[in-house]
């Protein structure tokens, strides 16, 4: 059986985004904080690989009651995202 590509290839790369994601969820003033293997959980059920709405509604449905799960992906992504160029080309 061949095994399921997973987009993050090495270990380097999954610390990475944990820390971006991590970071993000900080600067946000979210109490979460996600491990590899909540990463790799999160990669294998999230469709279109969005982890952050998956998580939400495995373990944060509360807040869909007050916000689009669009809205929260989009606000952590963009964070997450500058965070990862801001760790990439450190000033």
């Amino acid at each position: 059986m061949a095994a399921v590509s997973d987009p993050v290839k090495t270990s380097e790369e999954l610390a990475a985004e944990l820390e971006a994601y991590n970071r993000a969820f900080s600067e946000l003033e979210l109490p979460w904080r996600w491990d590899a293997q909540m990463l790799r959980h999160l990669l294998t059920v999230a469709p279109d690989r969005d982890c952050v709405g998956a998580y939400v509604e495995l373990n944060q449905p509360h807040l869909l009651r007050v916000y689009e799960k669009a809205f929260l992906r989009d606000l952590v992504s963009s964070t997450r995202e500058r965070c990862r160029q801001e760790a990439s080309n450190p000033a």
